[in-house]
């Protein structure tokens, strides 16, 4: 699998504390460079990043191998029937998840003080069969307090999807101009605001994304507050039927703030 990097940079000297929690099973099936991860919470850490099996709608089995240098990970084993309802979310990720948070990330960071939010995937889904979508899932809570769940918005922006997978809610439009593509846009009110980008021309790799233009636009349909703080940055599969030799190839993602992380 090719390398992948996660920068995380502020231009403030404050940064999101703790480190992860590692609740990961381990089998004698992966190589010595690599880690199997089962269970519903099982999660491993990469450097500055992590990655979480993240298996929440099912209780059925689900197993990632995971590169131990890089977190580059496949979907190894996958026993999810599900059609309309999400099974599972094994991603990759910097920031915070559920007071889970990785270390020296720059978040949580307020809205208004993002400068600039930029990324890089590289996933592989060729022959993969099933009900799947490939996004990235962005967090918000209402203040710098992230060790709770979030209570904000979830921003989703979907690159692929396949069966019957579509986001929650309704669509508010259509063919929205964004970041070099179209998009048709979802929203849900539940706990916390969720708005949903789906790409018109599906893609497995993207490269630089302005994931700031998406928040802005958010930002301008009343979804995000700018009072609000980014707590975290995932992308990985949504998975409902299917998924195994999804793989999470290539991934960074550089988000610079122009004041304090922790900021009021």
């Amino acid at each position: 699998m090719r390398r992948i990097r996660v920068i995380i940079t502020a231009l403030s000297a404050l940064s999101a504390a703790g480190a992860v929690a590692a609740a990961t099973q381990v089998t004698s099936l992966a190589p010595p460079d690599r880690t199997e991860i089962c269970g519903g919470t099982g999660s491993a850490t990469a450097g500055r990043y992590a990655v979480m099996n993240n298996v929440w709608g099912a209780t059925t089995a689900q197993c990632l191998t995971v590169d131990d240098e890089t977190g580059a990970f496949e979907v190894s084993s996958a026993d999810h029937g599900n059609e309309a309802n999400v099974a599972a979310y094994p991603m990759i990720y910097a920031g915070c998840h559920w007071g889970r948070c990785t270390a020296d990330s720059g978040m949580p960071v307020r809205v208004d003080r993002i400068r600039r939010a930029t990324s890089d995937w590289t996933f592989g889904r060729e022959g993969v069969s099933g009900a799947w979508d490939a996004t990235y899932d962005l967090w918000f809570h209402t203040t710098a307090d992230v060790d709770r769940s979030p209570d904000g918005a979830e921003l989703m922006i979907w690159l692929d999807h396949t069966g019957a997978a579509d986001p929650g809610g309704t669509v508010v439009a259509r063919d929205v101009a964004i970041a070099g593509a179209t998009w048709d846009v979802w929203y849900a009110r539940w706990a916390w605001h969720h708005v949903a980008y789906v790409r018109t021309s599906p893609t497995s790799s993207v490269r630089g994304l302005d994931l700031h233009a998406f928040i802005r636009e958010a930002v301008g349909r009343g979804y995000v507050d700018d009072r609000w703080h980014l707590s975290g940055v995932e992308a990985g599969f949504e998975l409902r039927r299917g998924g195994v030799g999804l793989r999470s190839e290539e991934f960074s993602v550089t988000v610079e703030s122009a004041g304090a992380g922790r900021g009021p």
